[in-house]
């Protein structure tokens, strides 16, 4: 009876053993994979944070308004946002203006273009009237803007049909006053082209500082008129033939002149 229940209990000692070196053999063998911390990737977050931040600065300039004159480069130019300023239609956009070739009328090509921000260097002080140059910082987040734009055009040299550059071409001036002079001109269709050419600084509700009026004691003429849109005068951009016609001329010509009881 003795030895029944020693043998029993010497089987159940065997299969224990068995069993828990069975369960102990199979932990090994199933290894819990090691607990990484998950580490969130802030290099693109910062990246965007960085890019936003140029964007921005280089934005801003562009929106920004001369104390001088509250002239802003936007006020003509175009970056796909602002069409409705009546005056982007006439000028070039602003988009990939650090890549072109060449720029201001072949004023700079190649390595130039993007050192003067596409030129904008130049408008910053004759257009804007600004007291300092433009800073490296100043050009850098412009370019970087430029860059960022979606293209609106596949041009990649910006040259005019115009007398006013490289240098003011005063023969071509005085043959372009005579046809001009030669021309009838319509006041009714010269008041349109006014409104929608030069009335943004010229006009009786404009917000542009240190304008000259046209219709207060005005003593200019054709010529006088047809120098200042051909080859542009102090804050005002000239505008080329291809934008302005020579009867466009003689007709915002007549305009003013009948305005001004002439």
């Amino acid at each position: 009876m003795k030895q029944n229940r020693f043998f029993h209990y010497l089987v159940y000692l065997l299969l224990v053993i068995t069993m828990t070196t069975s369960f102990i053999s199979c932990s090994k063998e199933q290894k819990t994979p090691p607990v990484t911390e998950k580490k969130s990737d802030t290099s693109k977050t910062k990246n965007t944070v960085s890019e936003n931040s140029i964007n921005s600065a280089g934005k801003q300039l562009f929106y920004m308004k001369s104390k001088e004159n509250n002239i802003a480069c936007s006020d003509c130019h175009n970056d796909g946002s602002n069409t409705s300023n009546s005056l982007t239609k006439y000028f070039s956009d602003i988009t990939g203006a650090d890549k072109r070739t060449s720029t201001y009328h072949g004023r700079f090509t190649g390595e130039e273009v993007a050192r003067n921000a596409g030129g904008a260097t130049v408008c910053w002080e004759t257009y804007l009237k600004m007291k300092t140059p433009m800073t490296e910082d100043q050009i850098k987040s412009l370019n970087e803007y430029y860059s960022s734009l979606k293209s609106l055009t596949s041009l990649t040299e910006i040259k005019y049909e115009t007398i006013a550059l490289p240098v003011k071409d005063k023969v071509k001036l005085k043959e372009e006053q005579k046809t001009i002079m030669g021309l009838k001109g319509d006041p009714t269709k010269g008041e349109a082209d006014f409104k929608n050419n030069c009335a943004f600084c010229h006009g009786e509700n404009s917000n542009i500082k240190k304008v000259p009026s046209l219709f207060d004691e005005f003593e200019g003429n054709v010529k006088s008129i047809t120098y200042n849109i051909r080859f542009g005068n102090g804050s005002m951009p000239f505008y080329k033939k291809s934008v302005l016609s020579d009867q466009d001329i003689a007709d915002i010509s007549a305009y003013i002149l009948k305005k001004n009881g002439q």
